[in-house]
């Protein structure tokens, strides 16, 4: 699915939920729905956010190591972020697993998928 193919969908959602005038809160919450609602993209975002993670501790344990060293401000707030972006991630990875969980019971027949998802799915 392209971009193109993302924000058409997002725009028939934001249609359909009757959100004719349309900020930016209710576009990034369609393009989230339909980034969500697809097991790849999900994915492909979880790896990024890993890269970045891992980028971001590199750069806080070589080059940035004694600049850090010198606040106990500097410190926290660097290594803080770390922590929520780890925790966004851990967050991020538990929605994939309930997500792939409820979709391969609606694929064995278990559930029954909602309107929603059929007309995300066409």
């Amino acid at each position: 699915m392209s971009l193109h193919d993302s924000v058409a969908i997002a725009n028939e959602i934001r249609y359909a939920l009757g959100m004719k005038r349309s900020g930016w809160w209710q576009m990034s919450l369609a393009i989230a729905t339909v980034t969500l609602s697809d097991r790849g993209k999900r994915r492909r975002f979880i790896t990024g956010l890993l890269v970045l993670i891992v980028a971001y501790f590199s750069l806080g344990n070589w080059p940035l190591d004694s600049w850090l060293s010198r606040g106990l401000w500097r410190m926290l707030i660097f290594w803080g972020f770390l922590g929520l972006m780890c925790l966004f991630m851990i967050l991020m990875a538990l929605f994939d697993a309930l997500a792939v969980i409820g979709e391969e019971r609606q694929k064995i027949g278990l559930t029954k998928s909602s309107k929603n998802e059929e007309s995300l799915q066409d």
